[in-house]
């Protein structure tokens, strides 16, 4: 799946976790999406809508320790990504 279609199957909530296919002991938390207010839709047609820019902060899997904060995703329309869980996390805000 790709970041649009996965924040659509999170019922248009943000702060899912998500790993790529090439990332070893890295995951993102998306936190927003270019001109998107959490539970809107997203401008465009899917699957790829208008390659909106997608915000995430990004963590190391083992030790759960935030690596770079507001960062944007890399190719957020290709179909690399899954959505994980991410057990013994950080608490929420």
């Amino acid at each position: 799946m790709n970041i649009y279609e996965i924040y659509y199957k999170n019922k248009k909530r943000f702060n899912f976790f998500v790993q790529r296919n090439s990332w070893r002991n890295t995951a993102a938390e998306v936190i927003g999406i270019e001109g998107v207010i959490e539970g809107g839709d997203i401008e465009g047609k899917p699957p790829y809508y208008k390659s909106q820019k997608v915000y995430a902060d990004f963590y190391n899997k083992t030790t759960k320790k935030i690596i770079d904060k507001n960062e944007e995703i890399s190719s957020p329309g290709t179909y690399a990504y899954r959505m994980i869980e991410i057990r013994g996390g950080r608490k929420k805000k």
